[in-house]
């Protein structure tokens, strides 16, 4: 199973003190391959940075880069295509305040023609709809 990890997703899968820390990781390792995208990647180093210190932040960016080489994860490319229809998901979801990195995961999940996102970020993920023929995103952990 391919899925598109969010920050939330990320931060939980190295934050061995999240309650929801076991369920995410059960998850992550039932993915063949998560797809990341540099925002997302940005702001998990940034977020961790600010809440555990850049050490733990640098940390989880080696662990990263290491399953990229071992082709668990992959980073999505970003490109100007990307960044104008991740700006039209936000519009189109006005109201749910996204960030740009939410944005773009919806963006790469229809890249990747994947429903699955790896995030702890429910309210947003279950009231956005997929860019692709999909009903809905199916969430990691809660629809494994």
């Amino acid at each position: 199973m391919l899925a598109v990890a969010d920050t939330s997703g990320l931060l939980a899968l190295f934050n061995r003190t999240e309650p929801e820390h076991d369920s995410v990781a059960a998850a992550a390792n039932a993915c063949g391959l998560l797809v990341i995208s540099p925002l997302t990647l940005t702001e998990v180093h940034e977020v961790a940075g600010v809440r555990a210190g850049r050490d733990v932040a640098d940390a989880i960016l080696r662990t990263l880069c290491a399953r990229i080489e071992a082709s668990r994860v992959a980073i999505a490319p970003t490109t100007s295509r990307t960044m104008s229809s991740s700006l039209r998901v936000r519009g189109r979801y006005r109201d749910l305040d996204l960030d740009l990195a939410d944005a773009v995961a919806v963006v790469v999940a229809a890249e990747y023609r994947t429903e699955v996102v790896l995030t702890l970020d429910r309210r947003d993920f279950r009231a956005m709809a997929p860019l692709t023929d999909h009903r809905a995103f199916r969430l990691l952990p809660d629809d494994l």
